[in-house]
């Protein structure tokens, strides 16, 4: 069973709430998300834990109150059913690992990226999978969010590294991959809204100028500002993913089809120097 019965955990949250056990929403929130997960994080603070549970896409505990009337709409949505379904299917096709995944739903305080609404968030580990998911999520697209997480903890088993020790290189093919992948299953129109934002000239200037000499950087949380830009010239917004995609997909393009279970454990440096970014990256 790889879809964790989270509803426990919400169901848990509701009565708690109702019958007042705990003072202070957030400290019920706490409590029962550190009682059901520590044995996934076992060195990481109870706070620490709902700090970066909500940094990526958990409801607020003020939130608690309206959380029994979107559970109620999730089961009725077969939610639990579907990411399981999808899952195993997904297994079987790559070969993949047996990953656990939770599922809970997203907060309403959520970012407006370029007049964009999010919908849902994603948040993958080499360990497990969390996806934050809002009641108008179609199921299309439900489907796809499992498969670009799922794709990243296949992608995570191989390369076999801690979160410190992935250059750059590899977080750029991590992305780039996903996004191949959920184009492939399920067609463009699941796939991110930024893998065409820049041409290939202007990619090509920015990852020879800005990328290349960094290509081995370690370190995921370096990575940020190549991945999600600052809005600058020298990092456009989404450059990173953008160009991570681009690789993939040239690569595809020039050497294609590719078994998925094969394509996850090639190595970045082949990928790029099999793809349009090959001649500038040397």
């Amino acid at each position: 069973m790889a879809v964790e019965n989270t509803k426990v955990i919400l169901e848990e949250i509701v009565e708690m709430s109702r019958l007042l056990v705990e003072s202070s929403p957030r400290f019920i929130q706490q409590k029962l998300f550190y009682h059901h997960l520590k044995s996934y994080f076992s060195d990481v603070p109870p706070e620490e834990l709902l700090f970066i549970l909500i940094r990526n896409g958990l409801f607020t505990p003020e939130e608690i109150v309206d959380i029994e009337f979107t559970l109620k709409q999730l089961e009725e949505k077969n939610t639990w059913r579907i990411v399981q379904k999808e899952y195993e299917r997904l297994k079987k096709l790559w070969n993949g690992k047996e990953t656990p995944i939770f599922i809970f739903p997203l907060t309403k305080h959520r970012p407006n990226i370029e007049g964009i609404i999010a919908n849902k968030n994603g948040l993958s580990f080499r360990e497990n999978i969390f996806l934050f998911i809002s009641l108008e999520l179609e199921e299309t697209e439900l489907k796809a969010m499992i498969a670009h997480e799922y794709h990243h903890c296949c992608r995570l088993d191989y390369l076999n590294k801690a979160p410190e020790n992935i250059p750059l290189k590899d977080s750029l093919i991590i992305e780039g991959m996903a996004e191949c992948a959920v184009e492939e299953l399920y067609g463009s129109k699941w796939c991110s809204p930024w893998i065409n934002r820049y041409s290939l000239e202007e990619m090509k200037e920015i990852w020879f100028d800005r990328f290349v000499p960094y290509l081995n950087s370690k370190g995921v949380i370096k990575h940020q500002p190549f991945l999600y830009g600052d809005g600058t010239s020298n990092f456009p917004r989404w450059i990173g993913y953008c160009i991570g995609y681009s690789i993939v997909k040239s690569f595809l393009k020039k050497n294609g089809p590719i078994n998925q279970e094969i394509f996850i454990q090639t190595p970045a440096d082949e990928l790029i120097s099999r793809s349009d970014f090959f001649k500038l990256s040397n």
